[in-house]
């Protein structure tokens, strides 16, 4: 568990972003981008993404293309005011993607594990690692690494920090470094700590303190009254001393940057 009381060095007036939300589109989500809006205005956020999950591709011809309605949702909520809404989509490791290449319209494009997607008795932490650092090439975002790793390879490694997680975690912040790639502090991770996400992520992340990786908040929320809610992550990076010019939701500027991607 999060150490209660903990100094907060890190702010919460200080966090400008939530870059992983979610809204109705997603389907399993409750909110609208309205709501969401509403309700990162009310945080005084100065941005959000709308990171709905990446269903179609426009491959079938009565499919409106998805990177052109994502597009589409930028150009029309923007009128000038704040928060600025970036459009982006979370992608699926073993998601096939017909058109990737037109991914590099989307100026966020997160991607993680999400089991469904692959096949979970059989899939290594090895063969995991390999599918991340294929991404690379069109994802400049890594979610949730810590998620659902005690579903993979037959359950083999449950909720332990076994010496191969371990050795995973490290590979991850090593490739993220090597290849830009922002990592995800998820805030959802934390509080619902299922199959050991949250003691996972905090193995993780004073490895990437350490190794000097760029990484960002993300609430995960499904529910617009869980927008920009980051208190478990705070107490988390506060508690780590992990350095404010590594976090992009402290950054205007790159996150400004992002708008003209």
């Amino acid at each position: 568990m999060l150490i209660k009381g903990a100094i907060l060095i890190l702010q919460e007036n200080e966090i400008l972003a939530d870059m992983h939300t979610h809204t109705i589109f997603s389907l399993h989500a409750h909110s609208t981008v309205l709501e969401n809006i509403q309700a990162a205005k009310s945080r005084g956020l100065k941005f959000l993404a709308v990171t709905d999950h990446f269903y179609q591709d426009g491959s079938s011809l009565n499919q409106k293309n998805e990177v052109t309605r994502i597009r589409h949702l930028e150009e029309t909520v923007n009128l000038g005011g704040e928060p600025y809404v970036f459009a982006g989509a979370e992608f699926n490791i073993g998601q096939e993607i017909h058109k990737r290449h037109q991914l590099e319209l989307l100026r966020w494009r997160p991607i993680g594990l999400h089991a469904w997607f692959i096949d979970r008795k059989n899939l290594t932490l090895e063969h995991l690692l390999e599918l991340f650092d294929e991404a690379t090439g069109w994802h400049n975002a890594f979610v949730h690494i810590e998620r659902e790793l005690d579903k993979l390879d037959n359950h083999r490694h449950g909720k332990a920090l076994d010496s191969e997680v371990k050795n995973f975690f490290a590979e991850m912040v090593a490739l993220a470094k090597a290849k830009n790639i922002w990592l995800e502090v998820n805030e959802s991770s934390i509080r619902r700590n299922s199959g050991g996400d949250g003691d996972r992520l905090r193995y993780w992340i004073k490895l990437a303190r350490d190794n000097g990786n760029k990484i960002y908040l993300g609430s995960d929320a499904h529910f617009a009254g869980r927008v920009g809610d980051f208190k478990f992550s705070l107490e988390l990076l506060n508690e780590v001393d992990y350095p404010k010019n590594l976090i992009l939701n402290c950054d205007y500027d790159q996150l400004a940057a992002l708008r003209s991607i």
